[in-house]
C-alpha cells in the first residue's frame, strides 16, 4: 500500500484543528508535528487573524524597491532613444551620464529592459559570423597613421538619381573625415575631396581602400591617378585583397551605421541628401559613444595630423638607386638598349631602378615599389609571389 501524500497547507490546517480541540499543549503539538514551538505560535497567530485562509504561504516578495526606475528616468530614456533610434541601451547610458553627471542612472542591462517593455526596440536575428581576419597591412598606433577610403553602396534619390556616398575614416580614433554626396565615382572628384580632407586634416601615413575605381586599376601594381597622386604626397597605398571587405572591417561596420541611419530618408536631391550625411557624420563624430573606444567619441579620441598638405610636390629621392630613368610617353623606359613597357599612367615622371639580384633590378616610383625588371628573360614583373601577397605587403606584415 502506498505511502499517503500530505501536503504543508493540510498539516498546519490539522495542527490548527487539534489545537482547537484543546486536548494538546503547545509542546505536544510542536512533537507531533515535527516543528518548533515557535512555528506553532506562529500558525496559531496567522489562524486568528485570518482564518484558515492565513495558513498559506505569503509572497516573498519585497514591499519596497528602493532601486526601482522611476516614471521620469524611463520618460528620458525613451526621449532619447527617439533622438538616437539607433542607438543601443549602452550608448545612451553613456550619453546621459555625460549629459547629465549629477544623476545616478540605471544599468545598460536595466535600460535595455525599459525600452524593450515600451516597445522601442525590436529582436535582432541571431546569425552566424566567420572569424574576421584581422592582420593589419601596415601598424598603426596614432590617429593619421592609417586612414581607410570607400564608397558606401550607391541608392537612389528622390529625383531618381544615383548618391554615392565617398567616406574617409582614421582607423586609429575611427573618426569621420568625410561623408560627401557625389553623383559619380570618378578621379576628378574624388581627388577634389580627398584633396579637401588633406588640407583640413593633413596628410596620413597610409590610406586603405579596395580594388576599385579610382583607388585602383588594371595597371602596373594596380596604380591609378589617384593613387599616383597620393604617392607623390608621401602617402602610401595599401588595397585589400578582392573579395575580402573584412580587411578593411573598422571602415565597412562603419557603413553598416551610415546605411542604418540614411534608410527610410532619402531625399529629393543631392544637397539635401548632403544634410542628412552631414548631421549622420556630426552625430557619429560627436555625440555617439563608440564601444571600441571604451565608449569615448571618435571626435574625443582624434587630432589632426602634422604632416600639412605641400604647397609644391616634392622630386622623388632616388639617391639609394642605382639608376634613374623617366617614363616615356607611351609608358616605357629604356635600359640597357632596350624598352621596358611600366604604364602610360607615369608617362613624364621619374623611377628608380635598385639592383636586387644579379639579373634582376627593381622599379621604384619615389618610395613605392611597382615592378621588377628580369633582365635574364626581358620581362617586367609584377611584385606577386606565390601565394598571391604582393611583397611589400608581406614585408609591412612582418614588421
Amino acid at each position: 500500500m502506498p505511502w499517503k501524500e500530505v501536503s504543508q497547507m493540510k498539516e498546519r490546517e490539522n495542527m490548527i484543528n487539534d489545537w482547537l480541540l484543546g486536548e494538546h499543549t503547545i509542546q505536544e503539538l510542536s512533537e507531533i508535528y515535527s516543528v518548533s514551538r515557535k512555528t506553532v505560535y506562529k500558525w496559531i497567530s496567522r489562524f486568528q487573524e485570518f482564518g484558515m485562509q492565513g495558513l498559506k504561504d505569503r509572497s516573498r516578495a519585497a514591499h519596497k524597491y528602493p532601486n526601482q526606475t522611476t516614471l521620469e528616468m524611463i520618460n528620458l530614456l525613451a526621449e532619447t532613444k527617439l533622438r538616437f533610434f539607433k542607438w543601443g541601451p549602452k550608448k545612451i547610458i553613456y550619453w546621459l551620464r555625460q549629459q547629465y553627471p549629477e544623476n545616478d542612472f540605471p544599468s545598460p542591462s536595466t535600460a535595455g529592459y525599459w525600452l524593450k517593455r515600451i516597445g522601442l526596440t525590436h529582436h535582432r536575428k541571431r546569425r552566424h559570423r566567420i572569424e574576421p581576419y584581422s592582420q593589419p597591412f601596415i601598424g598603426y598606433e596614432s590617429p593619421n597613421d592609417v586612414w581607410s577610403i570607400d564608397y558606401k553602396g550607391q541608392f537612389l534619390m528622390k529625383d531618381q538619381k544615383y548618391c554615392y556616398p565617398l567616406t574617409i575614416s582614421d582607423n586609429v580614433s575611427r573618426y569621420l573625415l568625410l561623408c560627401k554626396g557625389l553623383l559619380a565615382t570618378n578621379y576628378q572628384s574624388a581627388k577634389k575631396w580627398t584633396d579637401w580632407t588633406f588640407h583640413e586634416y593633413g596628410l596620413p601615413l597610409a590610406i586603405r581602400s579596395d580594388n576599385g575605381t579610382p583607388f585602383s586599376s588594371i595597371s602596373l601594381a594596380g596604380l591609378s591617378r589617384l593613387s599616383i597622386h597620393w604617392i607623390k604626397l608621401g602617402i602610401r597605398p595599401e588595397r585589400i585583397d578582392k573579395g575580402h571587405p573584412e580587411q578593411n572591417g573598422r571602415h565597412e561596420r562603419m557603413h553598416k551605421t551610415l546605411k542604418e541611419y540614411i534608410s527610410g530618408e532619402k531625399a529629393s536631391n543631392i544637397v539635401r541628401q548632403q544634410i542628412i550625411l552631414n548631421d549622420f557624420r556630426d552625430e557619429y563624430n560627436n555625440e555617439r559613444p563608440h564601444e571600441a573606444l571604451s565608449q569615448h567619441t571618435p571626435f574625443s579620441c582624434y587630432q589632426p595630423s602634422d604632416r600639412k598638405y605641400p604647397t609644391r610636390i616634392k622630386r622623388p629621392d632616388y639617391t639609394d638607386c642605382d639608376e634613374v630613368r623617366k617614363v616615356k610617353h607611351h609608358g616605357e623606359i629604356s635600359y640597357k638598349g632596350k624598352r621596358w613597357f611600366l604604364t602610360e599612367l607615369l608617362k613624364g615622371e621619374l623611377v628608380g631602378l635598385k639592383e636586387i639580384d644579379d639579373d634582376k633590378l627593381q622599379v621604384l616610383f619615389y618610395k613605392v615599389p611597382i615592378a621588377n625588371l628580369n633582365l635574364r628573360h626581358g620581362k617586367v614583373e609584377q611584385l606577386i609571389n606565390k601565394k598571391g601577397r604582393r611583397n611589400d605587403e608581406k614585408k609591412y606584415r612582418k614588421s
